[in-house]
């Protein structure tokens, strides 16, 4: 039997070799938890007597050290490599980092909006699954003003409009249902147009609007039949 210090708190206590053999010389103080090597803190033969006396005075402390002191973690304590003390917390930050990276994908359209230096950023960070930066798509931020409605006389119809952007940032330029509607409110001719068939720009600069003309032809027997129109604009 042997008597060690713990180098945290100073405790001083017995240690048997079998138990010293079984965790690999390795121990764990009862007061503190400290995990350390027992034989490099083996009391010299000076220091018994003053050992002895600890262990009377501090029996709480000697009896924390129970034989499953020697415990698996003691051991794997022992075969991991110094300095391996990094790994969790490089870990936690590679964790924090790829919830930020995926945090940022999803908001991308909408950061590029409002700060568009960040475009070539943005661009890197999508290179690794690929995606897309495209323009916001705000439904509810692009209103439709001033239309009018109007029948030339080769008998083809005129529609006239503005798309307002309501928002600070620049949008996605909204797709256009339009609806050629008869007295009784009934669709008698649809169309739907997209944002290549208006010809107009991919997106709506912040709190500004676009024009859009169109003209329709349609058939003699359904032309007699149009009284009105509705427009909606939507994301495809």
């Amino acid at each position: 039997m042997q008597i060690t210090h713990c180098p945290n708190c100073q405790t001083a206590f017995k240690v048997r070799e079998e138990h010293l053999r079984a965790a690999n010389g390795w121990v764990r103080c009862g007061k503190c938890q400290n995990v350390f090597e027992a034989h490099l803190y083996f009391a010299q033969t000076t220091d018994l007597n003053e050992a002895a006396f600890v262990s009377q005075a501090g029996n709480n402390s000697m009896d924390a050290v129970r034989p499953g002191f020697f415990s698996d973690d003691a051991t794997l304590q022992k075969q991991m490599p110094a300095g391996a003390g990094w790994f969790w917390p490089f870990l936690s930050v590679l964790l924090a980092l790829g919830m930020l990276w995926q945090a940022v994908l999803l908001n991308r359209h909408w950061l590029v909006a409002q700060e568009p230096a960040l475009r070539r950023t943005v661009e890197t960070l999508c290179l690794p699954i690929a995606c897309k930066l495209e323009w916001p798509q705000e439904p509810t931020g692009v209103l439709i003003e001033n239309s009018s409605f109007s029948e030339n006389p080769d008998g083809s119809f005129n529609l006239q409009m503005r798309f307002k952007n309501t928002k600070h940032h620049p949008v996605a330029t909204p797709s256009l249902e339009v609806s050629l509607t008869d007295v009784h409110d009934q669709v008698v001719v649809r169309r739907i147009l997209l944002v290549q068939d208006l010809n107009l720009l991919d997106h709506i600069a912040a709190l500004r609007d676009l024009r859009v003309q169109l003209s329709f032809e349609v058939e003699a027997p359904l032309r007699e039949r149009v009284a009105g129109y509705r427009a909606v604009i939507f994301y495809p």
